[in-house]
């Protein structure tokens, strides 16, 4: 079955849930079902994912941030010791 197929079989199914729905009460049940459905699905497929994405982000930019301090630090060097060259020792 392709993904079309089965999107429409989920509506489908979707439908017949909804017009099961009688009053109010039926519909809290419903309502309450969905939230810890997508409540464990936020917990258990989208977190990870999303952890795993932001550490990998985090290190990347921990890198950069390494790289552009090293450079400063480079330039700053630089900077120093030709001061040092133009100015004569005092004494």
């Amino acid at each position: 079955m392709d993904n079309f197929e089965e999107f429409g079989r989920r509506i489908d199914e979707e439908v017949s849930r909804l017009k099961n729905i009688n009053n109010f009460e039926d519909f809290g049940r419903r309502v309450d079902e969905e939230l810890k459905r997508v409540k464990t699905f936020v917990k258990e497929d989208v977190a990870p994912e999303t952890e795993k994405r932001t550490s990998q982000f985090l290190r990347e930019v921990s890198e950069k941030i390494a790289e552009a301090a090293a450079w400063i630090e480079a330039r700053n060097a630089a900077r120093t010791e030709k001061e040092s060259q133009k100015t004569p020792p005092q004494s």
